[in-house]
């Protein structure tokens, strides 16, 4: 199990990189590191740094792009993908079977959403979930939202945890985590 001090440092750095990541993606609707940065923050500080991540980071740059009880939702469900991170390094994914699992979290993240979304506003549940899938032109969204957040997050996961094994910042499984 990594140390205390280690993990606080990867909840502050992450967080801090998620949120102005966040920021600096507004223009790009459903393209922002926040889940593969959450996800990578549980492969490598565990379950509670992924969620603390995903929470922190959706509730802090929320404060500057709007606050509003959505916030509940988005901060819970991006905590839960952190913790796939976590999931996806206990379980030895790695390659294309933690792009799959990758790509699952985030696709919970954008249901769960949506589902929230359908609890707070009175939405109409077959709306909500047909707005990730289908691109509404009319919007001005050329592109469906979900499979774009989805693979983008999934993608920019499996090249961080690459890039960081290959740096020698992830040791190899034999050497560590077995007690998690």
């Amino acid at each position: 199990m990594p140390r205390k001090s280690l993990v606080i440092g990867y909840v502050s750095v992450f967080t801090a990189l998620a949120v102005v990541g966040r920021l600096g993606f507004t223009v790009l609707p459903n393209v922002a590191p926040v889940a593969p940065l959450s996800m990578v923050a549980g492969y490598l500080g565990g379950p509670i740094a992924g969620f603390a991540v995903g929470a922190m980071s959706m509730i802090v740059s929320d404060v500057f792009i709007g606050m509003g009880p959505w916030t509940l939702f988005t901060s819970f469900f991006m905590g839960v993908v952190g913790l796939f991170g976590w999931l996806i390094r206990r379980l030895r994914c790695d390659g294309y079977l933690g792009f799959f699992i990758a790509y699952l979290a985030v696709l919970l993240y954008d249901v769960g959403t949506s589902v929230g979304t359908v609890i707070l506003f009175g939405v109409d549940p077959l709306i909500s979930i047909l707005n990730l899938f289908v691109p509404i032109f009319f919007l001005g969204i050329p592109y469906p939202m979900g499979p774009v957040h989805e693979f983008s997050s999934s993608l920019m996961f499996v090249f961080l945890v690459e890039s960081l094994r290959r740096f020698g910042f992830v040791e190899v499984y034999s050497y560590g985590w077995e007690g998690l």
